[in-house]
């Protein structure tokens, strides 16, 4: 149980930081295996972010 937690944890404070912040970690980071994941948490935060705002009633395509 205490591991779901930690990764829910990681989940939500990714979703709360900013996408800049996000992005310029995965690019400047130098260790290969730590970009890949740094860019897979952007790119999770950055459908979270997208699925919120198709959900908006007033957003059109």
């Amino acid at each position: 149980m205490t591991n779901k937690n930690i990764f829910e944890q990681l989940f939500l404070k990714t979703e709360q930081t900013n996408l800049q912040v996000l992005m310029d970690n995965a690019l400047n980071e130098k260790d290969p295996y730590k970009k890949k994941v740094l860019h897979a948490i952007y790119t999770y935060a950055l459908d979270k972010k997208q699925d919120e705002l198709l959900k908006n009633k007033e957003f059109v395509i």
